[in-house]
């Protein structure tokens, strides 16, 4: 019969249990209230409350070191057990910074749990470095530097370059605006020009010896300009005139002027240039052409073009070599364009002292029977019944370059025709 060990005993196993489980308990309750070391990394630097300290000394940070920190700490294992970096902050201490420039920051730590037995006992590395200093913005005008581009001298002319936008802001440290001089848009063209160049080029910020500097804390509100270099192609054009208050059958192109410029050089962009055939400089009205009349037209072009011999204006002066200006009482006037269904006649009897200029032996020869008075009713803006005072027209028919000069008016006796009225009562009358 084999001998039975105690190990086969159900009831010491069970009491063998009870006591290891015990001393298992005892031993990890003793060494739990232990003080053990960890260190943890990849902790991030909190620079939260770093610009709101700094602003009330008037700076502002610059820029910073952001590196990931590790931090050594010390408590009982329960407590750092689980500890991870999210579980500490790590800041600058900036309560030593009082002036601009590039600072040591030295780091602090703590727990976010206040509540845990947990000390920081290393951070590393310990300080960062951060820069400080005031802002400050500045607009500057920004010029073109072009360079190496040519046009064709006879033809062509080269206007003023243009950069859009004209100015840019800079917004940053004190030290570094204050080392700005200009802002820049350059380049070597290389190429002769027969129309407008434009391009868009990056902004360049030079010093007060043209060095370009590198101004990594600098901000600006804009980081390229357009540039464009107007070509416009030149042009010799005619002068015309126009006139107005013409009468019928008048031969307007046989009066005589002297132009002060009757041709003017013009510039304008090559694609319209070539179509733009004259200059007018305006209308003449017949009736104030007078005797040795000089008239002052100004010289208008279309928007882009340019007079390159800065002729503003230009001198009309009427020849009138030969003529003669006389008065007349003219009596012979006339309605015309009468609406339907209204009588119009002239109660004036004489239009006087109607001056008349034309060659001396035709105006000479003249009687008052030659000369015609219209009253034309559909130039009128209304018609209306009764007497009505209405420009009239003075045209001398069939004697050439005679004309009159002045405004006149006669009176109209203007009445509705009842004509049809009559035919209806004569007609109700009838049935």
């Amino acid at each position: 019969m084999k001998k039975e060990s105690i190990f086969d005993n159900k009831t010491f196993l069970v009491v063998l249990s009870v006591v290891m489980a015990f001393f298992a308990w005892l031993f990890v309750a003793l060494d739990s209230n232990d003080t053990k070391g960890k260190t943890i990394s990849g902790v991030s630097i909190d620079m939260e409350e770093v610009d709101e300290s700094i602003g009330k000394l008037g700076l502002s940070t610059i820029s910073s070191e952001q590196p990931k920190v590790s931090v050594r700490v010390e408590g009982v294992i329960y407590d750092i057990g689980n500890l991870t970096a999210d579980d500490i902050r790590v800041y600058p201490d900036i309560s030593k910074v009082t002036t601009a420039g590039m600072h040591t920051i030295e780091l602090k730590g703590e727990v976010v749990d206040g509540s845990k037995d947990i000390t920081i006992e290393e951070i590393s590395p310990s300080s960062i470095q951060i820069k400080f200093d005031s802002l400050q913005t500045k607009t500057l005008e920004i010029k073109a530097k072009l360079s190496g581009y040519s046009a064709p001298a006879d033809n062509y002319l080269i206007r003023d370059v243009s950069v859009s936008p004209s100015s840019v802001a800079i917004t940053g440290p004190a030290e570094d605006i204050a080392r700005i001089s200009q802002c820049v848009v350059e380049k070597d063209i290389d190429q002769e020009l027969t129309s407008s160049y434009t391009e868009t080029l990056p902004l360049k910020f030079l010093d007060a010896d043209g060095n370009e500097l590198d101004l990594k804390y600098v901000v600006s509100d804009v980081t390229e300009a357009r540039v464009t270099i107007p070509i416009l192609k030149k042009k010799v054009v005619p002068v015309t005139l126009d006139f107005i208050n013409v009468p019928d059958g008048f031969p307007v192109d046989e009066l005589d002027f002297t132009i002060s410029n009757e041709e003017i050089e013009v510039a304008g962009p090559p694609e319209a240039i070539d179509s733009y055939a004259s200059i007018p400089l305006g209308q003449i009205d017949i009736k104030s052409l007078d005797l040795n009349k000089t008239e002052s037209f100004e010289v208008k072009l279309p928007t882009g073009f340019v007079n390159t011999q800065n002729i503003q204006n230009v001198l009309v002066q009427f020849n009138s070599e030969g003529m003669i200006k006389k008065s007349f009482n003219v009596s012979n006037i006339v309605v015309q364009n009468v609406p339907l269904n209204y009588e119009a006649q002239a109660t004036t009897q004489e239009i006087t002292n109607v001056e008349i200029v034309g060659p001396q032996e035709i105006v000479e020869s003249l009687v008052a029977g030659d000369i015609v008075a219209t009253v034309d009713l559909q130039a009128s803006s209304s018609i209306t019944s009764g007497q009505v005072e209405l420009p009239v027209t003075i045209s001398v028919p069939k004697k050439g370059l005679v004309w009159a000069v002045g405004d006149y008016k006669a009176i109209v006796l203007i009445e509705e025709n009842n004509v049809t009225g009559q035919q209806d009562e004569a007609t109700e009358n009838q049935s």
